[in-house]
């Protein structure tokens, strides 16, 4: 941290501990600035209702019954988008988290915004499908206030939740309580609704408004934007936590690493060539443009899991991390290598990993039928993972060897961030189901209310043209909680 954020940080708690002991202040006016833009706010909201308003006259048209719905979500997300503003003008911290709370807000609008449907990518790069979706989970609902945000949606959709959940006693409550999970919850709720995931993002964001975000905090918002899909915000967080908040531990730059490598592979799989929607420039130069920047993005990729694999500073309770590291290192550049033919030969580190000796698979990259990744966000904490595979036998860390199929889990971590890794190379047909066990934690989860585990997996690893990925998150609040997460077939 600089010298100038260690003075705000003083400040700032100099000015925390007054209030402590005199009484919180008044909190400090608006500058015009602030209050142009809340009017500005206001009016939006004002002319909103003006059009629910006419809309509400012509009922019975269908489409604008719809329309009068999606126009009062929005009124509902600038009310709270008014009231987080108000909160951060009276917090003596806001100095420090304003910036990237605006950040990840700004970001929200432009996403948010209705925009016309964009034409179909002529041309992608030659990449796994975007990533599958994991099976139908019970009602994240086991709350009373969940309840009645999942009754709002089912009744009146996107605004009938955010109604509930502006109106509710106990939403109220949480919401003054300033509590980040009461946030966490919704958005979860929300997703599993099938809100927007901007709509799920931006209830999100709130929990970097109402706490000084610690590393804790940024992970598990970036794992659930990660779910999400929100690759660029869940980037961002992340690289905030290897550069500032944790960056001696090795989980930081693995995080990153993912994250990117994930952005990388939606965006190949997905746009268009960089400045030409219509797919006309030309292709020779095309592939060399789109292979520098992927080569830029994967250069900081090898770059972060080279460290990890080679670090000679990692703490006893982290180690062998280094396993489940090398062989996302050696896939990661497998793939970029067969998406981008200019890139081969280009990204392997063999200055300080010599890849005869240390790159799994070879060029191919490793040839798994499945693999498993299980970590997790608090330090001093034992989670398990647990694959009950088709043939009956349940491989976990005290039964590491499978019998029947030959996988493999890796180190049981009982502190620290794990991961835990489950690899199969050769996979009979059937149900594979993957569980997590939360075993014991020696440290307080009060930044968030739980742990937080980020579950990911891929079928037919190394062979590209099949991949398919899934990825979760979980929250895990009871010790010896276990519960199932994914399922994967095989066939």
């Amino acid at each position: 941290m600089d010298s100038g954020a260690e003075e705000d940080l003083e400040a700032a708690l100099e000015e925390l501990a007054e209030m402590e002991c005199l009484g919180a202040p008044p909190a400090p006016p608006l500058s015009a600035g602030e209050l142009q833009e809340m009017e500005g706010e206001l009016q939006e909201m004002d002319k909103m209702d003006e059009l629910m308003a006419e809309l509400a006259d012509d009922s019975a048209d269908g489409a604008l019954a719809a329309r009068t719905s999606e126009l009062a979500a929005q009124a509902r997300t600038f009310s709270r988008k008014s009231a987080g503003a108000a909160r951060r003008n009276s917090n003596p911290l806001s100095r420090m988290v304003g910036s990237i709370a605006r950040t990840f807000g700004g970001a929200l609008a432009a996403s948010a915004a209705p925009a016309a449907s964009a034409p179909a990518a002529p041309h992608a790069a030659p990449t796994a499908p975007p990533p599958a979706r994991g099976p139908t989970r019970p009602s994240a609902a086991d709350e009373p206030w969940l309840k009645a945000l999942e009754a709002g949606y089912r009744s009146g959709g996107l605004a009938g939740a955010l109604a509930a959940f502006d109106t509710n006693d106990e939403c109220r409550r949480r919401q003054r309580e300033a509590s980040p999970s009461t946030f966490i919850r919704a958005s979860e709720l929300l997703h599993q609704c099938g809100a927007p995931a901007a709509v799920c993002a931006d209830m999100l964001f709130n929990v970097l408004e109402v706490r000084l975000p610690d590393f804790q905090t940024c992970r598990v918002v970036a794992y659930h934007l990660l779910s999400l899909e929100r690759f660029d915000d869940a980037v961002r967080l992340l690289e905030l936590v290897r550069a500032e908040l944790a960056p001696a531990e090795p989980h930081s730059h693995t995080d990153v690493a993912l994250a990117k490598l994930l952005r990388l592979r939606r965006a190949g799989a997905t746009r268009p060539f960089d400045g030409d929607p219509t797919g006309a420039r030309d292709s020779a130069r095309a592939g060399r443009e789109d292979a520098g920047a992927a080569g830029e993005e994967m250069r900081d990729i090898v770059s972060a899991l080279a460290k990890v694999v080679t670090s000679t500073e990692i703490p006893e309770r982290f180690r062998e991390i280094e396993w489940p590291a090398l062989i996302l290192l050696s896939w990661a550049v497998a793939w970029a290598e067969h998406a981008f033919p200019a890139l081969r030969g280009t990204l392997w580190p063999q200055e300080q990993l010599d890849a005869a000796t240390y790159r799994v698979g070879g060029e191919a990259g490793p040839q798994l039928d499945v693999f498993v990744w299980l970590g997790w966000d608090t330090d001093h904490t034992d989670v398990d993972l647990h694959v009950k595979e088709p043939t009956g036998e349940e491989v976990n860390y005290s039964h590491n060897r499978s019998a029947t199929t030959g996988a493999r889990v890796s180190r049981d971590f009982t502190g620290g961030f794990g991961p835990e890794v489950y690899t199969l190379p050769k996979a009979p047909k059937g149900t594979y189901k993957v569980e997590t066990n939360y075993y014991a934690s020696h440290q307080a989860s009060a930044s968030t209310g739980a742990t937080s585990a980020i579950i990911w997996s891929v079928q037919h690893m190394g062979r590209f043209e099949q991949e398919a990925l899934q990825f979760s998150t979980v929250r895990l609040t009871a010790h010896k909680q276990r519960q199932q997460v994914l399922e994967l077939v095989a066939e």
